[in-house]
């Protein structure tokens, strides 16, 4: 009833001149009476499974009882009334919760313009792989239902130009029918809305849409349970003549496998065993259906799993968080499983490692294309914070917030591995102590679940330990100055066990400087800030060069009062890109004022050299009793490595700047008695 007269329009071409067309048109007045047509409707939905969070078949039925006969199954119809409004448009909403299962991307296909051919009258040839549905209609024109399939169609190459879109088609008795739906996901939530408009006049009583169910079902059932409305609004090609649009609901239930623990499973470790090795290093976190999304991930590595940094040029910002490292940066690979039920779909990526991130010296890009199927929904990256503990140098790397939804369709994660595998990078500690690869998984519920796997490395016991020790010390000292003292520690090429604790005992003739042990540093200030450590407490500089580091990695030695501890300890601050180093030693004083210190708890890190210098000056730590030349210096000292392996050794200090004695004055001194004893001959013969 939109008030244009109808036109009808007749072609016809004659058999002398073939394919010359000739038409006739004729018009008749425009219809009337559409307010005094019915439309009458009902919604029905039903799914597959009652269970949470799992794929689903669902069928989606819409009623239309026609007022008037079955022209086509009854032989003498009686014919009298007014026909059903046909429907005009139809939008059908799923219940917020039911949303695309990305399992169903597992050798999915979609259907082209040029398959479907919505404009033709040929049978669509869209690919098998892109069915994902049945259709059936039942119209009172035709004695048999119209059967059908619905097709996926291609991403973006749709009459929408959308993400998301279908087309139904279906035949019978020599009739084809081929329409085009709208899918909207909803970016927050992923509900969909499907809405055909401008749907061809034809009456039917029935009409239903089935979507394929088992484990690659293209549809999920929400992860909560209880009972979910499915609801339609719909309009005849009556309207507005005939009333307001209709809406319809229905409801479904789900009962079962409700999604509300948290238990996900983890597993890492080094595919390689054998200590101090190079290695690759892999960690997977899971869930099941019936478990919270995951949101982010925090894993600490054993201490003495480490990477060679200065190999890896750093991917800087904006490309870190861009996706666009190079793949000088590339140092593993990552694969994500998403998706509900049993076979997930499987992503693949990249892992790079970045510069400072989130305040940490080092970070991770993790950057997977985001294809799926047909369906091309760009580049995830999520980022991740890598920060080194001062004490073990164990690494702690923590995730961002993992995605869970793109472009309105859930990720569903299930799996998250990521595996380190560039040659040459990854080591192996160089102690075989049982140790662990631990985390904590963090629930889209904000529930957090602490993780861990065991971790051990193999045949420490072959690896060599032959570190080289080296003391020296001025000779010049002095009452304002004190004394200094110069430690070093090296190691010959090749890989060796790693040092665990070192143990020296200095010569009486070296004890601690008293004055300067007054002046620690309080331990709440050098944890707050060391650099606030007053001047006095600062009392040398240690130096370390390691294979990890481009650079030395320097920094100031502290005296560092802990409660009530008796002596201070020496806690040295090593400091190069990024990193800080805490090196603890613990000083003891004896009653005979013998000073020992031991560094109880060395990190299980490589280094080619350490050099710990103590100067001479108004705050030395040491002082000195007597001149160091007047007889050898020793510094009995114990060496343990990560692999239990001990070298123990009486060091001598080499004292720098004593004063030798002349060869002159020696020579001088045989002449000298050489004539007293001629002197003394001579006497006796005069006597």
């Amino acid at each position: 009833c939109s008030g244009e007269p109808l036109t009808i329009t007749a072609r016809a071409d004659s058999w002398q001149q073939q394919n010359t067309f000739s038409s006739v048109t004729s018009t008749s007045p425009p219809l009337v009476g559409c307010d005094r047509l019915g439309f009458t409707s009902s919604l029905a939905i039903q799914t597959e499974s009652s269970q949470a969070d799992s794929p689903t078949g669902v069928t989606v039925t819409l009623k239309v009882p026609q007022e008037v006969p079955d022209l086509a199954r009854e032989e003498e119809p009686e014919v009298e009334g007014l026909a059903t409004a046909d429907l005009k448009d139809a939008a059908i909403a799923l219940p917020a919760g039911m949303s695309i299962d990305p399992s169903a991307a597992d050798g999915l296909q979609a259907c082209s313009p040029a398959q479907i051919g919505l404009n033709d009258s040929n049978e669509p040839s869209c690919p098998d792989a892109s069915k994902i549905g049945t259709v059936e209609i039942d119209t009172p024109l035709l004695p048999d239902p119209l059967q059908g399939a619905v097709y996926l169609a291609q991403q973006g190459n749709n009459p929408f130009g959308s993400l998301l879109a279908l087309y139904v088609t279906a035949e019978g008795d020599g009739a084809l029918l081929k329409l085009a739906g709208h899918v909207v996901a909803d970016p927050v939530t992923g509900q969909l809305t499907t809405t055909f408009d401008d749907n061809p006049q034809l009456p039917f009583s029935e009409l239903k849409l089935s979507f394929f169910g088992g484990p690659r079902a293209p549809l999920a059932t929400p992860e909560s349970c209880g009972t979910f409305t499915t609801s339609g609004d719909l309009m005849p090609w009556s309207a507005p003549f005939s009333g307001p649009d209709t809406l319809l609901t229905d409801s479904f239930s789900i009962d079962t496998g409700c999604v509300g623990g948290f238990a996900p499973s983890f597993a890492a470790g080094s595919t390689g065993t054998q200590a101090g090795g190079f290695t690759s290093f892999t960690a997977t976190f899971s869930r099941g259906d019936q478990d919270q999304n995951l949101s982010s991930i925090t894993l600490r590595t054993p201490p003495g799993l480490l990477g060679v940094l200065k190999s890896v040029p750093l991917c800087g910002e904006p490309q870190a968080a861009q996706g666009a490292c190079g793949q000088e940066s590339l140092i593993g690979h990552t694969t994500v499983g998403a998706g509900v039920g049993p076979h997930p779909f499987y992503l693949g990526g990249n892992v790079y490692l970045t510069g400072p991130y989130k305040g940490s010296p080092f970070g991770l890009s993790i950057v997977v294309p985001a294809v799926a199927g047909p369906f091309n929904l760009g580049t995830v990256v999520v980022r991740a914070a890598i920060s080194v503990d001062p004490a073990t140098t164990a690494l702690t790397v923590t995730s961002d917030p993992l995605p869970t939804i793109l472009q309105g369709i859930p990720l569903d994660l299930r799996t998250v591995n990521v595996t380190v595998d560039r040659p040459g990078f990854i080591f192996n500690p160089t102690s075989c102590e049982p140790l662990a690869v631990g985390g904590t998984i963090t629930s889209t519920q904000g529930t957090q679940a602490p993780v861990s796997s065991h971790f051990q490395a193999a045949n420490c016991a072959n690896l060599p330990f032959h570190p080289l020790f080296s003391v020296s010390s001025p000779a010049k000292t002095s009452r304002n100055g004190g004394a200094a003292l110069d430690v070093k520690v090296s190691y010959p090429q090749g890989t060796q066990a790693n040092i665990h604790s070192v143990a020296v005992t200095l010569p009486k003739q070296l004890p601690a400087r008293l004055s300067t042990i007054q002046q620690a540093c309080p331990e709440a200030v050098f944890n707050a800030n060391p650099a606030s450590c007053g001047e006095g407490s600062n009392i040398g500089v240690g130096t370390a060069v390691t294979p990890i580091f481009k650079n030395p990695v320097v920094g100031p030695a502290y005296l560092v009062s802990h409660g009530g501890a008796a002596f201070p300890d020496i806690d040295v601050v090593l400091q190069g890109e990024g990193v800080t180093i805490l090196l603890v030693g613990h000083v003891n004083i004896s009653k005979a004022g013998i000073t020992s210190a031991s560094f109880f708890a060395v990190p299980d890190a490589p280094i080619g050299s350490f050099e710990l210098n103590l100067p001479e000056g108004p705050h030395s730590g040491l002082s000195a009793v007597g001149s160091l030349c007047a007889s050898p210096l020793t510094m009995p000292t114990t060496i343990t490595g990560q692999n239990g392996a001990v070298v123990q050794q009486t060091t001598k200090i080499k004292v720098t700047g004593c004063t030798k004695v002349k060869k002159k004055a020696k020579k001088k001194h045989r002449k000298t008695k050489k004539r007293k004893k001629a002197k003394k001959g001579s006497a006796g013969k005069g006597r």
